[in-house]
């Protein structure tokens, strides 16, 4: 990340903090007086669209379901989305920083950051900017701050949610990896975490040779996918993101009817494409991963 961004960020986040630091400190009259007040922040980076809201949705659900006494909070790391929600629906959406700030306006001393992101990117680093400035304001001011603060690792972070992933899809695709291959297309990034796309792959041939992985922006283009699967004798192709919403790439870049979605191109080359229209958000087994991890970074308030 750019030093003019980590700056930002912890600007962003001294001024939000500092705004409600009176009040807090008011609250808060020594560590034996402090009412532990524990919550959750999901954070996702967002969808404006309602196809990939019900992803988010899900997500959303399940977490209040598995904590249905922790107040859940929700922030989008995509501000050009959160500026298109609140001016075609007039909802606003906090960002990360912001809702924290809120947060510890109202009292809660233990905060989960909950991140829904796929790997380890740019958005992922910019979030683990803000918990780590939250957190610091927490050891040298703790009035205003946190007790504790605690953030989840993405899916695609480690080889073992990497494995877990695959054996998903593989059991999510088991009818569709018998009658073709299954593309599933992530989001990609020039990020150096674009690589757990990669791992992802690897996982996925364990499983079954019919499975590619390629991305709209990244190492595993376009190209890199049909060169696969020209050498294979598959006809018919199933595409479905891998993502955790079936947004705007999903409908467009990746299903839609304009001669370069990947679905028109592979369809020019002679294969029959049936597109899979849910994000990874609306598939349980990848729900219960993102839970798993939240219950790590929950655990984690406690020691």
């Amino acid at each position: 990340m750019k030093l003019e961004g980590v700056l930002r960020i912890f600007i962003l986040t001294g001024v939000s903090i500092l705004l409600f630091a009176s009040a807090a400190f008011a609250a808060s009259t020594g560590p034996a007086a402090i009412d532990i007040k524990k919550g959750i922040l999901f954070v996702t980076f967002g969808s404006s669209m309602s196809e990939g809201e019900a992803a988010i949705i899900a997500v959303h659900d399940a977490v209040i379901a598995a904590y249905p006494d922790v107040e859940v909070r929700t922030a989008y790391t995509s501000r050009i989305i959160m500026r298109k929600i609140a001016r075609e629906q007039g909802r606003l959406i906090d960002e990360p920083a912001i809702a924290l700030a809120k947060m510890a306006y109202e009292g809660f001393t233990d905060v989960a950051v909950l991140s829904t992101h796929i790997i380890p990117g740019a958005e992922y680093d910019d979030l683990v900017a803000v918990v780590r400035a939250f957190g610091m304001m927490s050891e040298y001011a703790p009035k205003p701050g946190f007790r504790k603060i605690t953030l989840s690792l993405p899916l695609l972070s480690e080889q073992e949610s990497i494995e877990r992933v695959a054996e998903v899809m593989a059991n999510t695709y088991e009818k569709e990896i018998a009658d073709g291959a299954v593309v599933l297309v992530g989001h990609g990034t020039h990020h150096f975490a674009d690589a757990a796309y990669s791992a992802l792959q690897m996982a996925l041939l364990r499983n079954s040779p019919n499975f590619f992985v390629g991305v709209v922006e990244g190492l595993l283009e376009y190209d890199d996918v049909l060169s696969r699967l020209k050498s294979s004798s598959v006809e018919k192709i199933y595409i479905a993101p891998a993502m955790l919403v079936a947004g705007d790439h999903t409908l467009n870049d990746i299903a839609g009817d304009e001669e370069d979605s990947w679905k028109s191109m592979l369809e020019d080359e002679g294969y029959e494409v049936i597109p899979i229209l849910t994000g990874w958000g609306q598939n349980k087994g990848i729900r219960d991963i993102i839970l798993d991890k939240l219950h790590e970074t929950w655990n984690e308030l406690d020691r």
